[in-house]
C-alpha cells in the first residue's frame, strides 16, 4: 500500500539533522584528538551545525501538525522520536555554548567576559555535543528502520547507510566553511590546510562506503527481498525513479564527487563544486528513502476497504492533513 504520510519537511529535517550531527561529532574529534587547540577554525562550521539542527527541529515540529504540543515527545518514553528530541537538546545547547566562548573572534568585545566564562567547559562541551552528534547521525536512521511495516526501512543497512552519509555530508560542510571568521594566521595556516586535507581524505573513504552500503541494500532489495521491498528496489534500479537514483544519486552525487576528489586535488573542483555535489548528494538519497515508503497491508486490510459501502469511503477518504472536520 502507499500512502506518503511523510513528506518534504522529514525529508529535511533528516537531512539537516544528520549533517548538523555530523559535524559535532567532526569538530570534537578533531578539537580534542587530532589537532587540540584548533577550535577556532570549527567556529563557522559548528555555526552551521547549529542552524541546521535549530531548521530540522522547525521542520520536524511542524510536520508534526501541532506545533504548540511538541514538548509530548520529552515526555513519550516508548516513542524513538523522544530520543531523537533528547540528543539534539543536548547537542544544541553543548554547542551553543562552546561557540558562544569563542564569540570575541567576531570582534565582539562586549562578549569577553561571557566567553571568559564558558571557556573553562570548552572542551567538556565540545565532547558532548560529539557524543549526541553521533548519536543523532545514527537516529536519523534508526527512526525509519524502526517501522517494520515498510519493508525497505526496515533493514539494519539503512542506519548504517545514513550514518556514513551523514559524515560524508558534514565533512563536506566544513571543507567549505572551516576557518570562516577567523584569523587563520593566528592559528598557523599550516594547521588550517593540515585539516582541510584530512577532511578531504576521510570523505574519499566516506564517499566509497556509501557507495558500497547503498548499492548492497538496494541490490540485495532487488534480488531477493520480499515483495514489497522488490517493487521498491525496482523502480529505483530500472522503474521511474532510476534516472535519479542512477543519475542523480550514484552519478552526481557520489561518482563525480569521487572522481574529482582524486583527479582535480587542490583544485576548485575539489575544493568547493566537489563538497556541493556531496550535500545535494545527501539530500537526495533522503528523499528517494522518505518517498520509498510503501508497506504490505496487514491481513484483512484490503478486503476491509473492498466492503466498504460507497458513503462510507467517502467519509474515509474525506480527511486532508491539517484539517479537522469531525
Amino acid at each position: 500500500m502507499k500512502h506518503h504520510y511523510w513528506e518534504a519537511p522529514i525529508v529535511i529535517y533528516l537531512f539537516l539533522g544528520g549533517l548538523g550531527g555530523g559535524i559535532f561529532f567532526l569538530a570534537s574529534v578533531f578539537d580534542l584528538i587530532v589537532a587540540p587547540g584548533a577550535g577556532p577554525l570549527f567556529f563557522a562550521p559548528v555555526f552551521f551545525a547549529l542552524a541546521a539542527l535549530a531548521l530540522g527541529c522547525f521542520f520536524l515540529v511542524f510536520e508534526l501538525g501541532q506545533p504548540p504540543v511538541f514538548w509530548r515527545v520529552f515526555t513519550t518514553k516508548t516513542a524513538i522520536i523522544k530520543w531523537g528530541a533528547v540528543l539534539l537538546t543536548v547537542a544544541m545547547i553543548c554547542g551553543f555554548v562552546w561557540w558562544a566562548s569563542y564569540l570575541p573572534l567576531l570582534g565582539w568585545q562586549w562578549a569577553a567576559g561571557l566567553a571568559g566564562l564558558l571557556a573553562p567547559v570548552r572542551s567538556l562541551m565540545i565532547g558532548l555535543a560529539g557524543v549526541a552528534g553521533f548519536g543523532i547521525m545514527v537516529y536519523t536512521g534508526v527512526m525509519l528502520s524502526t517501522l517494520k511495516a515498510h519493508a525497505f526501512w526496515a533493514t539494519p543497512a539503512l542506519p548504517v547507510l545514513f550514518t556514513v552519509s551523514a559524515l560524508s555530508t558534514a565533512c563536506a560542510a566544513i571543507a567549505l566553511s572551516l576557518g570562516g571568521a577567523v584569523d587563520a594566521a593566528g592559528l598557523g595556516l599550516l594547521v588550517e590546510e593540515l585539516i582541510r586535507e584530512i577532511v578531504h581524505e576521510v570523505d574519499i573513504v566516506l564517499v566509497i562506503a556509501e557507495i558500497v552500503v547503498l548499492l548492497v541494500m538496494v541490490l540485495s532489495f532487488y534480488g531477493a527481498g520480499n515483495v514489497t521491498a522488490q517493487k521498491v528496489a525496482a523502480r529505483w534500479v530500472r522503474g521511474r525513479t532510476a534516472p535519479l537514483f542512477w543519475g542523480g544519486m550514484v552519478g552526481g552525487g557520489l561518482l563525480l564527487p569521487l572522481a574529482l576528489y582524486l583527479a582535480g586535488a587542490g583544485t576548485a573542483a575539489s575544493e568547493v563544486v566537489a563538497p556541493i555535489l556531496v550535500l545535494c548528494g545527501g539530500l537526495l538519497l533522503r528523499y528517494l528513502c522518505v518517498y520509498s515508503d510503501e508497506r504490505a497491508p496487514i491481513p484483512g486490510e484490503e478486503r476491509y476497504y473492498e466492503r466498504l459501502k460507497s458513503s462510507d469511503t467517502r467519509f474515509m477518504t474525506a480527511w486532508k492533513q491539517g484539517e479537522n472536520k469531525y
